[in-house]
């Protein structure tokens, strides 16, 4: 007869919401069960003996009143004796750092503990890992190891990929911190997270029913406020969820947040950052059988309409003026967890559609990109009022499975699997004036902003072998890509001969060795991962001299004919500078579109890591983790690097960037801690343009720690964390500034690199569990009104000034 999962077996796995880590703990559990009726394991074996003694009749037990007549015979009195669950000293793991990789997970406690108004607040206390952009939500970027373009982090809810590419804004991340159970951070390529992620891959896995209900529970609520001194942010969330039955969990959540503008050190309001969002969430998780979990959720976000700068990115209306924008962000996503017991079946799926549509509305006297600079234009030459409009829509397919093996002393993982992402865009941009919208934007077509299609499909193989000591662990996945031009620049790119259709296949192998040195807590992994990063579809299909790399060098742009060229664009051969204008040595195409002519971004990524961790003796023992990283990552056909390289098109560009991390958690029942460490440096040549200058825009060298303490039972905790940001070189203007001096690199294109100052910020947090059902939580960020800049998310130059001192405090109660 086949074994069956133990009731503590099933019941993990009903639980369980997030993948690899908790469904890995399912596995586990569903195979000890499984292997009891064959072989039981010392500890198996304890638990059922006491069972058995539990249960076992009461024939066998000793006669009670014998037993009080020995009592009453003897008056010894024996010492008193205190008995403790150990499971009740056991804590949730705040942090989890796998040794063999360089990953960092936050749950739940630590993501509560933080009060962060988006998901890039959780993310600031991890090496290598910091954020560009903002203070607004819709300006901030992922930056991992100084990759911080979208295209170059991958991310994903509940394995659903989400992406926006826009000129001027953020990573397109919408998402209501509150709703999220667990974030991971991987930092470098992966062969099963996904292509293109040179810096890495951040995900998110949101909350189920079963994160909120108490043993024995069946419906529950949670509502929640919060308040932020500073901008006068007021968070009202609602979470209702229950277990109909005992297959059946379900949860809806609302949220909404609004608030004034940032106030910055010196008292002043920075303008345009006020805020006003809605998040909604739904998910029902089935647990058809024993082995079979199926989830469905949706997550919604609105924001708007608000004032804000077109450039997201900047500290006001700057040279592109202010819009009104409304966001309308939403995720679908059906996940499956397949794991029969005695079985190589173990499978992991994701089916996910998301939308993204972005609104800018452009009105004269406040935008400079699409309306009439002045009111006393003609009215039939004037635009009053311009619309644009952008929609994402992203396809996501994933099915893997994970088959463990042993064969004699080798056991194994090999993990199988496909990714299908299909990610259409369309902008649609129309404005007031009948003639302007036929002559420049017919049908809504932007030729700066060209809509298309990126289809992606790959197959994935890693097999991770471990032998006594050692794990190696090859593996590669096979990216196929086809990237198609829509719309009207299809039919522009058929009339000019070119291919609207882009094809090509890229192999990224991978190898991993890891070395647990024996009789320690110890372990070496050297890590080695190819990756690729395709051209956008901006980058591809946009046409123009603004927005296109291979635009015409013509004499009309140059000055007068037979005038000396003083200068070019990217495809004229430089041979020509400062003669007349040869069209014989301009190779852009006619309709200035690149097109074919590009070729995908490639890397190559070198990793060492040493990592400590030791096993608790006991579960009040505190755990402490520990790991270091170094890493090499070289990259070439950089895609800023397309010329005319003596009468051909190449990417002679080339990166190397190195950098340390530094990772130290302890977390125990009176007191916890971590420290965090990362430095990024490199250089960037060229040799047929002849340049060689240091990396820019990648953030400074920075520490970060925080401590603090439980009390009354864990009901009470305090602490402290500092962040010390170093000085980093950045676009930095030709003035200086309270956050930034100038300096004497000048970059064609970018501008004058200077340097951005640091900073030295501190952090108050505390909670008090006031009930079992009520918690009431303060921080202090920013607590000595600290005057500095974030990190812009545009060409490495020097961001916006940070808020001021913020204190925020929230209120959840349980019914």
């Amino acid at each position: 007869m086949t074994p069956q999962p133990s009731t503590a077996a099933r019941r993990i796995f009903r639980r369980s919401a997030s993948w690899p880590a908790a469904g890995l703990c399912a596995f586990a559990c569903l195979a000890a069960s499984a292997a009891g009726a064959q072989g039981t394991s010392a500890p198996d074996r304890v638990t059922r003996e006491q069972s058995a003694r539990s249960t076992a009749p009461s024939a066998a037990l000793p006669d009670v009143r014998k037993v009080a007549e020995a009592i009453s015979d003897d008056p010894t009195v024996l010492p008193e004796v205190e008995v403790t669950d150990e499971r009740e000293l056991q804590r949730p793991v705040e942090i989890e750092l796998p040794p063999d990789r360089p990953v960092t997970v936050i749950n739940a406690a630590a993501i509560e503990r933080r009060q962060a108004s988006t998901i890039f607040d959780i993310l600031k206390d991890i090496p290598g890992v910091a954020v560009d952009g903002g203070p607004r939500a819709s300006g901030m970027k992922f930056n991992l190891r100084g990759f911080s373009d979208n295209e170059d982090v991958l991310f994903k809810v509940d394995g659903a990929v989400k992406g926006f590419e826009k000129y001027r804004f953020g990573s397109g991340v919408f998402i209501e911190p509150e709703l999220l159970k667990a974030l991971q951070v991987e930092r470098g390529p992966s062969v099963t997270a996904g292509s293109g992620a040179l810096g890495g891959t951040v995900s998110a896995t949101t909350k189920s029913a079963s994160d909120f209900l108490k043993p024995g529970q069946t419906f529950g609520s949670e509502v929640k406020y919060g308040y932020n001194w500073n901008s006068r942010e007021r968070l009202r969330m609602v979470t209702v969820y229950g277990r109909p039955n005992a297959h059946l969990d379900l949860i809806v959540s609302v949220a909404r947040r609004d608030s004034d503008d940032f106030r910055l050190p010196d008292g002043e309001r920075l303008d345009l950052t006020a805020t006003s969002s809605e998040s909604r969430f739904v998910k029902a998780s089935f647990y058809a059988t024993d082995d079979l979990l199926i989830e469905l959720s949706q997550t919604r976000y609105t924001g708007g309409p608000e004032r804000a700068p077109y450039d997201a990115t900047a500290s006001g209306a700057g040279g592109f003026g202010i819009v009104q924008r409304s966001i309308d962000d939403t995720t679908t996503n059906l996940s499956l967890r397949y794991l029969p017991p005695d079985s190589w079946i173990a499978l992991r799926g994701t089916l996910a559609y998301e939308t993204t549509e972005l609104a800018d509305l452009h009105l004269i006297g406040q935008s400079r990109i699409c309306v009439s600079p002045s009111r006393l234009l003609p009215a039939a030459f004037r635009v009053d009022r311009c619309n644009d409009d952008w929609r994402y829509a992203i396809w996501t397919g994933e099915l893997f499975n994970d088959l463990r093996y042993t064969l004699g002393e080798l056991r194994g993982v090999l993990t199988v699997g496909y990714q299908g992402i299909r990610n259409s865009r369309d902008i649609v941009r129309v404005t007031s004036n009948a003639n302007t919208n036929a002559n420049n934007y017919p049908g809504g077509f932007n030729e700066a902003q060209p809509p298309g299609d990126k289809v992606s499909d790959a197959l994935i193989i890693e097999n991770a072998m471990t032998y006594g000591a050692f794990t190696l662990t090859p593996g590669a996945r096979i990216d196929r890509y086809h990237v198609s031009a829509e719309g009207q620049t299809r039919t522009n790119m058929i009339a000019a001969g070119q291919s609207p259709d882009l094809r090509f296949v890229k192999v990224s192998p991978a190898l991993a060795l890891t070395w647990r040195i024996p009789a320690s807590d110890v372990s070496l992994t050297a890590r080695y991962n190819e990756a690729f990063r395709p051209p956008l579809v901006d980058e591809y299909f946009a046409r123009g001299s603004f927005a296109s790399r291979c635009a015409k060098s013509t004499p009309l742009d140059l000055g007068p004919a037979n005038s000396p060229v003083t200068a070019a664009n990217p495809l004229y051969d430089p041979s020509g500078i400062g003669l007349p204008y040869n069209a014989a040595l301009d190779l852009a195409p006619a309709n200035e579109i690149c097109g074919g002519l590009y070729r995908p971004q490639e890397s190559s990524n070198h990793e060492l890591t040493i990592a400590w961790s030791p096993q608790p003796t006991s579960a009040a023992d505190g755990r402490w983790q520990a790991r270091a990283t170094w890493y090499d990552i070289h990259t070439r056909h950089l895609l800023q690097s397309i010329s005319n390289i003596g009468g051909s098109v190449g990417q002679p560009g080339r990166e190397r960037r190195k950098g340390s991390e530094l990772e130290v958690s302890y977390d125990g029942l009176r007191s916890f801690a971590t420290l965090a460490w990362s430095q990024i440096d490199g250089r960037i040549t060229n040799p047929v343009a002849g340049t060689d200058y240091a990396i820019y825009g990648v953030p400074g060298d920075t520490l970060s720690a925080s401590a603090g303490v439980r009390g009354f039972d864990g009901r009470v905790e305090a602490g402290l964390r500092m962040r010390d940001i170093g000085e980093r070189r950045a676009s930095a203007g030709t003035e200086p500034t309270v956050c930034s001096r100038p300096g004497t690199l000048f970059i064609e294109g970018i501008g004058r690199i200077g340097t951005q100052f640091g900073a030295r910020v501190f952090d108050l947090f505390a909670s008090w569990r006031v009930t079992p059902d009520a918690v009431l939580r303060l921080n202090i960020d920013n607590l000595t009104d600290e005057v500095y800049c974030l990190q812009d998310g545009f060409a490495g130059a020097v961001g916006v000034q940070a808020p001021g001192r913020s204190a925020k405090l929230s209120l959840t109660l349980r019914f």
